[in-house]
């Protein structure tokens, strides 16, 4: 039985980053998946870093603007990549998930993705399996805000080591979303 209570951090995630999902039908691939990922890499630094300058209390009000435009590039990358390998129809949130947990490390996202043969299986998710994961991903996102706040404060030293981790993120996003989407995908259907 649900309760209000029910309603939670992982639930407004996984909606919040769906909604950063491009048109499949307007996106746009200009390059191969190792140019797109430098070009939104470094878009990604340089939105981070401009974010990170403001100091005190409008620095503080740049995070959550600056998470938002920093997860849009990598929702955009990863629908570019899956344009480029001809797989956009396989892009949901199951395969999102498993992107952005691979990408931030945690152990789930790996899971969620099985090499079978020549294929690569994508699990589907229950509501409470996709919650746990988005959970996950989400603490691990709660945690960069938090040590964005402290670092507002020390604004022109901690700028650019976020901007770095902006990155390096989404490096990874693009790194792992090209070799999940090069290869056969199916996506495993929900029995619940």
């Amino acid at each position: 039985m649900k309760t209000e209570t029910d309603f939670s951090f992982e639930n407004w995630f996984v909606d919040a980053m769906m909604n950063f999902a491009p048109d499949p039908d307007r996106v746009q691939v200009d390059g191969a998946p190792r140019d797109m990922t430098d070009f939104a890499s470094n878009k990604a630094f340089s939105i981070s870093f401009a974010s990170g300058v403001m100091p005190g209390p409008f620095g503080m009000a740049t995070i959550l603007p600056e998470l938002a435009a920093v997860t849009k590039i990598q929702m955009d990358l990863i629908y570019k990549i899956s344009k480029y390998h001809d797989k956009i129809g396989k892009v949901n949130r199951a395969l999102i998930l498993c992107i952005f947990a691979s990408a931030l490390g945690v152990t789930a996202g790996r899971i969620l993705a099985q090499k079978i043969g020549s294929r690569m299986i994508i699990k589907a998710l229950s509501t409470q399996a996709a919650q746990k994961i988005a959970g996950a991903i989400g603490t691990r996102i709660g945690s960069a805000v938090v040590q964005r706040s402290v670092g507002r404060w020390l604004s022109f030293a901690t700028a650019p080591v976020f901007a770095y981790f902006s990155k390096k993120m989404t490096e990874k996003i693009g790194q792992y979303a090209d070799e999940l989407l090069s290869q056969d995908i199916e996506i495993e259907q929900s029995g619940t």
